[in-house]
């Protein structure tokens, strides 16, 4: 998968940790499906910034979009913006449909980080690009999952 780059998740503060897990927990609570993909990324995620399952959880029952978009505000340094933006297309495209609330959700967060539309709609274009290779290559090499 197109998980966050350990030394990148080093170069967070920890309140930057926090804002990018519950955004990103964001995604998947403002549409109100989990999907298994959803689930399993996030496993994965959780592993990568050292929390348990059970805060992922936490910050999924409790996302509040308003709250959340406020707190992107807080992202400030426009790489990390970036990487945030990126992640948030890996989740909201990984179960079946993108729902308009997850695109809205994107685009809004997006906007409180200064990161143009267009911008999102690329690295959402690039997201999708490796998700097709990703399940080609899964389909080749006759695994469930390439990483």
């Amino acid at each position: 998968m197109f998980y966050p780059d350990k030394d990148f998740i080093m170069s967070l503060s920890d309140g930057e940790r926090f804002i990018f897990l519950k955004i990103i927990c964001g995604v998947i609570a403002v549409d109100r499906k989990v999907s298994r993909e959803e689930l399993v990324y996030l496993r994965e995620l959780a592993l990568k910034y050292e929390v348990s399952g059970e805060k992922l959880s936490t910050m999924i029952k409790t996302a509040d979009t308003p709250m959340l978009i406020k707190q992107a505000r807080m992202i400030v340094d426009r790489t990390k913006a970036l990487a945030l933006i990126k992640d948030m297309c890996m989740v909201a495209n990984l179960d079946t449909e993108l729902a308009d609330s997850e695109i809205d959700y994107i685009l809004d967060v997006a906007e409180a980080m200064g990161i143009e539309p267009q911008r999102v709609r690329d690295i959402n274009a690039v997201v999708n690009e490796y998700l097709a290779v990703s399940q080609k290559a899964a389909i080749l090499l006759e695994q469930e999952h390439w990483t």
